[in-house]
């Protein structure tokens, strides 16, 4: 594989995230199918929970490590349940926009230990690229051999198959402008973070923090410390606002919108 695009659509942009029950944002997907169709790379495209996945997962304890492993097993099926619903749901609108996409759940070919990945079947995703398919996959909830079961981030998955599948590009979209050195949510003029590399991680991750919404997956802090595993490697990596139209477009068109570059 020559090229390979992967796309995080967060789970804040594409559902409403404060909704109960969760509830798919149809046109924020409608847009992005859109401007996904400008590739000209093949893509994978990653979900993030947002209702669908965060309201299940705390209600069943994830997040909590005094959690005992028969409740977080009992969280399966309406985890599961909701992430197919929003899963299948991107899939459909995918389709319509002729991305040909198939839904690839990380419960059917993921394996976790005490939260990490020990076995993760990349092989079917590459066949689903080499057949010309969109892949999507998305945050899930999956066996866990210490803990019963645990949940399994999209912001990991896009790392961790950004780095096995030798990926030329990862976006990774959220609801706000890339890294900022606040909360927009709670400081409006919080001042944006253009580039990060090595002169300054340390400094943005020590002012990084969880999500301010419902959210079992620790937020931008989480997201940076992963995708800093990806260093030494030739990819092109942004994290950007999603919520906002051709941000996305933009990006795959090869040119920098308003977002936050990841370097080494």
């Amino acid at each position: 594989m020559n090229r390979l695009t992967i796309v995080k659509l967060g789970g804040s942009v594409i559902t409403y995230k404060d909704s109960s029950p969760p509830k798919v944002n149809r046109e924020n997907l409608l847009r992005i199918a859109k401007e996904l169709k400008t590739s000209t790379e093949p893509l994978i495209v990653i979900l993030g929970g947002g209702a669908h996945g965060h309201q299940a997962a705390h209600k069943h304890g994830f997040g909590n490590s005094s959690t005992p492993s028969e409740q977080l097993l009992k969280g399966i099926p309406s985890i599961r349940h909701n992430m197919s619903t929003l899963s299948l749901a991107v899939e459909e609108i995918l389709n319509e926009a002729g991305l040909h996409g198939v839904v690839l759940p990380p419960f059917l070919v993921a394996s976790l230990n005490n939260k990490e990945i020990s076995n993760f079947q990349t092989s079917l995703f590459q066949k689903a690229i080499w057949s010309g398919f969109t892949v999507i996959t998305h945050g899930d909830v999956c066996f866990d051999e210490s803990l019963g079961a645990s949940i399994l981030s999209g912001d990991t998955i896009a790392v961790y198959l950004a780095k096995e599948m030798k990926a030329t590009s990862l976006y990774i979209g959220t609801d706000v402008d890339g890294v900022l050195e606040e909360d927009p949510k709670t400081n409006p003029e919080a001042a944006h973070i253009e580039i990060i590399d090595t002169t300054n991680i340390d400094s943005v991750l020590g002012k990084a923090g969880p999500s301010s919404a419902t959210d079992v997956t620790g937020g931008m802090e989480k997201k940076l410390v992963d995708i800093f595993t990806l260093s030494g490697l030739a990819m092109d990596i942004a994290i950007f606002n999603l919520g906002v139209p051709s941000r996305l477009s933009t990006l795959l068109s090869g040119k920098t919108p308003p977002c936050t570059r990841i370097r080494f």
